[in-house]
């Protein structure tokens, strides 16, 4: 990064702001906790799908209060007060890429080592980010969704290609609470067309890491046994990948007897366990 990379790294999450219009819940705003100065850690955190900056905000405000400067940003046709808006079903998985390499490029100038850290769909990004940037010191994947129990790779890859061709549709991630389910800046439902873009993503983050070797120095990949409905084996997979390659890759995976959700960060998750989630979150993304 030429010039000044704290001002360069600023102006790319500015931008991240300029693109939080009146659409945009308040609270989904993309947040920039900076310091006025490049500091010697710097974060970026990469939210949940349907989900948004919020879901990161107490972990992020944590580690800007012990000296880093933490950018969360806001993901394309995330966020919107509309819960039930019908933009999800616009995103791809370009421009997810798009989003995770200029989150690196900020994090990157405001910090002279930059970690990232990502929750399920941001923690397929995070993969990416590690497989592919060497700028990354550390790269966190917390619970990544790269695959669905009982689907197995192929059919996955057969249900990624149909749903990239057929005609959108939404489905409720509860059935039953339907527009009722909470966190309350989440949407209740997903697109079609948008898990497709996940999907696509994971996929090329597998392929990428049978071929070569991560770029990332540290890789730290954290599980949960008690997951609903993701499959942790396309995790073990990648992990298995990665260390054929020599990668320095680290695992951690909480109990099935913590009865943990899939959300492992959000707060605002009834069934969530910050008193025990976080302190674990917190020394592995510090590298404690």
């Amino acid at each position: 990064m030429t010039g000044d990379p704290y001002k360069a790294g600023i102006e790319i999450a500015a931008g991240f702001q300029a693109l939080d219009g009146p659409n945009v819940n308040p609270v989904c705003r993309t947040r920039v906790y900076v310091h006025g100065r490049r500091t010697e850690r710097s974060l970026v955190l990469l939210h949940g799908f349907t989900n948004c900056p919020e879901q990161f905000d107490d972990l992020g405000k944590s580690f800007y209060e012990l000296g880093w400067n933490v950018v969360i940003p806001r993901y394309p046709r995330h966020g919107y007060s509309d819960r039930l808006t019908t933009s999800i079903a616009e995103l791809r998985a370009d421009m997810l890429i798009a989003l995770a390499n200029r989150s690196a490029d900020s994090g990157a100038g405001l910090g002279e080592r930059l970690t990232v850290a990502g929750l399920s769909l941001g923690g397929i990004l995070t993969g990416y980010l590690a497989q592919t940037r060497e700028d990354v010191e550390a790269a966190v994947l917390i619970a990544p969704m790269f695959g669905l129990r009982p689907i197995p790779a192929w059919g996955l890859a057969g249900i990624t290609r149909l749903a990239r061709t057929l005609p959108n549709f939404y489905i409720w991630w509860n059935s039953k609470l339907k527009d009722r389910i909470g966190p309350a800046q989440g949407y209740p439902r997903f697109s079609t067309k948008a898990y497709a873009a996940l999907f696509e993503v994971g996929s090329m983050v597998n392929r990428a890491a049978r071929k070569s070797a991560p770029k990332a120095r540290r890789i730290e990949v954290i599980t949960n046994a008690a997951e609903p409905r993701l499959d942790n084996r396309f995790t073990y997979q990648l992990v298995d990948a990665w260390r054929r390659h020599g990668a320095n890759v680290h695992s951690y995976e909480f109990p099935e007897s913590d009865h943990l959700p899939h959300d492992l960060i959000d707060p605002a998750n009834p069934d969530q366990n910050t008193k025990l989630v976080y302190p674990v979150v917190a020394k592995t993304i510090s590298g404690g």
